[in-house]
């Protein structure tokens, strides 16, 4: 066997080694962000990043061993260890997105530690589309579709109006009376409608089709030069309006379909047409922002010469079994976290809490949601209920209990799941609830509008004897009541009321509901 070969299967086996270490560590990350490729419709263009990274790096592939340089050991050791903890924190938090963004941080640690930084910069584009491949955490998400649902729903009124059809809009809400009709029929423009899913997709598109149509094929930083990273960013930045305008097309279009058809053109066939209809739109006015900004801006030829080495053969290989060892027995101790068991927790079932609460009296019977929506909130108990004063006011509570987290069920915040419903969110503050021993815990407090509808919201995460109005802090005691009390069950707990023609007596109110529910939540939400 030639120096040649042996150093080609020598490579081949350390390759291996790493990705076989690499793929125990992360087997239980990648098995989930494969599954929600390929059910989330906001991130099903995940399934094709894989295949165009490949893509990429075969193509590249001269260029990337003749910019192998010195290793970086500890840099490249550090963010390695670094990935070990987010993945530790992210796996005992419940938090996918930090595990997820760990697995890119720990490939990235690994590039540096076997090949330097020179080798990173060209795979930057490899690495930003695995990124936006990931699912950002909800919050996020949440911030950037409620702001795109406002939006599209106003450009579809105008457009439905500009074809003499009568419409009314509640937040993202639409009203149309069909022809002939009676009765109104309700658009509500959800995420799908608003652009973020075509958005998600439109963005790592113009990320794809910016390098590829590359001007100089050798650039500088991220293999881009100066003025094809400029139109990258353009063009990235041109996604959100072209996702908002062809999605406000298709309601539009729905709409006045609507004004003639009624339930029918809402649903069904050509629901999924107009959906696919406005994906090709959209990727056509993508390509041809693309062809107008290569025309515009054009650069001056990048100068390369001299910045990478002539090849790197010859360079000393650092010795991968450091991080063999760490990715070996990080993979231990995740299974071994994941799968010990956890605290057994004696607790009564929320369907047996008080329906008396100080001067509060149940009204009614528990509110169950539909199963689509318990398969979305995951709760291992949960409660719903209306409570009245003697002066009539109502409100609502609801408390959504986890036993563990561990697993990805976890709480839906209220900045989650709200803005997605359509309601605005205002005047965040924090608020001292007072109990009737004087002590007192922090919360949440909201104004929250939806339509004519006005309410104070109060909410606060409770559990493992913490009472909590972060959700961040929440998830790092989370984090360490895992570790040192083999715990991490918690509750959500919600109350809300109406404003009415007096807020300071709605929040009042809405403060006395939390602080006699949180006096009574001990046996069904243990210490």
């Amino acid at each position: 066997m030639s120096e040649n070969s042996q150093d080609n299967y020598k490579n081949t086996l350390r390759a291996a080694a790493v990705a076989i270490a690499v793929s125990f560590l992360y087997a239980a990350v990648l098995a989930k962000l494969g599954l929600d490729w390929w059910t989330d419709e906001n991130y099903s263009h995940g399934l094709l990043v894989p295949f165009v990274i490949g893509m990429i790096v075969a193509n590249e592939w001269d260029s990337i061993k003749a910019a192998a340089g010195e290793p970086s050991v500890w840099l490249g050791g550090t963010t390695v260890i670094f990935s070990l903890i987010l993945l530790f924190a992210g796996t005992l938090g419940a938090e996918l997105f930090t595990t997820r963004f760990s697995f890119v941080l720990m490939l990235a640690g690994i590039v540096i530690y076997m090949f330097g930084t020179r080798v990173l910069n060209l795979l930057l584009v490899p690495f930003a589309l695995l990124l936006l491949a990931i699912p950002i955490p909800q919050i996020i998400f949440n911030r950037i579709a409620f702001p795109l649902q406002i939006w599209a729903s106003q450009m579809a009124v105008w457009g439905i109006r500009f074809f003499d059809v009568s419409t009314l809009r509640k937040g993202n809400v639409i009203e149309i009376l069909p022809q002939g009709s009676t009765q109104t029929i309700l658009l509500e423009v959800v995420e799908a409608c608003s652009g973020i899913r075509s958005l998600m997709t439109l963005v790592t598109l113009a990320v794809i089709l910016a390098y590829f149509t590359r001007r100089d094929r050798r650039g500088g930083f991220a293999n881009l030069s100066t003025a094809d990273l400029l139109r990258t960013g353009i063009l990235m930045i041109w996604a959100v309006p072209i996702a908002v305008v062809t999605n406000a097309a298709r309601v539009t279009a729905t709409g006045v379909l609507t004004s003639y058809y009624g339930k029918q053109a809402t649903e069904g066939v050509w629901h999924d047409i107009s959906g696919w209809l406005v994906y090709f739109v959209a990727l056509a006015l993508l390509i041809a922002a693309n062809y107008l900004l290569r025309k515009v801006i054009r650069g001056k030829p990048y100068e390369s010469e001299g910045i990478w080495p002539i090849s790197g053969r010859g360079l000393k290989a650092p010795s991968i079994l450091p991080i063999v060892f760490a990715l070996v027995l990080g993979g231990f101790a995740v299974n071994w976290f994941v799968n010990r068991g956890e605290a057994v927790i004696d607790r009564k079932p929320l369907t047996e809490l008080s329906p008396t609460l100080g001067r509060w009296r149940q009204n009614g019977n528990e509110i169950r949601f539909d199963e689509s929506v318990e398969s979305v909130l995951r709760t291992t108990d949960y409660t719903m209920r209306q409570y009245a004063l003697p002066d009539g006011r109502a409100a609502n509570l609801y408390v959504g209990y986890y036993a563990s987290q561990r697993t990805g069920a976890t709480y839906h915040s209220p900045q989650n799941c709200l803005p997605g419903a359509g309601w605005v969110m205002k005047d965040p503050q924090y608020i001292d609830v007072t109990r009737s021993d004087g002590t007192t815990f922090n919360a949440n407090l909201y104004i929250i509008e939806n339509g004519i509808y006005n309410e104070v919201m109060i909410y606060w995460y409770q559990g493992r004897g913490r009472t909590e109005a972060s959700e961040y802090t929440d998830k790092i005691n989370t984090i360490w009541d895992s570790i040192t009390r083999t715990r991490s069950d918690g509750a959500l707990v919600r109350v809300m009321t109406g404003v009415g023609t007096d807020q300071a007596a709605a929040v009042k109110a809405a403060a006395d509901l939390s602080a006699r529910l949180a006096e009574t939540l001990d046996p069904h939400v243990p210490d």
